[in-house]
């Protein structure tokens, strides 16, 4: 999916009680490794940084992002971020973060580097925490249609689960005129990763704990994961 197309319809998607849940745990994970420096990869408009920042204290808090349009959000919020692939990261940080379904746009062979990468911006027995949807949640919560609207736009998503791919069409109107809308089309894949291949793709990055969660049903449909540079 374009990037600039996400940062369109995040917004209008409706998960914000669910996403704020999330970063209240990720922040719990962190605060028992007190780190002094975190990046956010995928940090979007920066809404976690800055929770993150301020609960934690952070001595330096930096939000990557590969959508033009996110980072000048996070920016305009008073984030210290840039539009950036991981892997061209030069600092290095205590914790690093990604933070809600990043890990499964990635397919095998992407996250066996991105998880590379990551490993190379953390400082020794640094940490990274993401986090995964369950098989349940493939299969169970997330298929299906979701249609959103509001005064000037309209949403509508469909997903399918099939072969350990999710994939979504999603169809985006917004009002350009009195009677007209413009219409954007784009499909997004996200990718089922076990804990067991997770914990082996890469050499040097230990899975050390793994957190069920329960965001949209009463079974785990999310999984969180801590590693640790070793």
């Amino acid at each position: 999916m374009g990037l600039e197309l996400y940062a369109k319809i995040e917004e209008l998607l409706g998960f914000e009680d669910e996403i704020e849940s999330l970063y209240e745990f990720y922040i719990g994970i962190l605060r028992s490794w007190q780190p002094a420096s975190l990046v956010d990869i995928g940090c979007g408009g920066g809404a976690f940084l800055l929770k993150a920042a301020d609960a934690l204290s952070l001595k330096r808090a930096y939000g990557i992002d590969l959508s033009e349009t996110m980072v000048e959000k996070a920016r305009s919020a008073g984030v210290e971020a840039d539009a950036m692939d991981v892997c061209d990261v030069e600092s290095r940080f205590d914790a690093a973060t990604a933070v809600f379904d990043v890990l499964n746009y990635l397919d095998k062979e992407e996250l066996a580097k991105f998880l590379g990468c990551v490993r190379s911006v953390l400082v020794p027995g640094g940490i990274f925490v993401g986090d995964i949807n369950t098989r349940f949640g493939f299969e169970e919560i997330a298929p299906g249609s979701l249609v959103r609207s509001d005064e000037r736009r309209c949403l509508a998503l469909d997903s399918r689960f099939e072969g350990e791919r999710l994939e979504t069409v999603i169809d985006y109107f917004e009002r350009s005129g009195e009677q007209c809308y413009k219409r954007e089309r784009d499909r997004v894949v996200q990718y089922y990763h076990d804990i067991e291949s997770l914990a082996s793709a890469c050499e040097g990055l230990e899975l050390i704990q793994t957190f069920p969660l329960t965001m949209y049903a009463d079974e785990p449909d999310k999984e969180v994961l801590l590693f640790k540079r070793v």
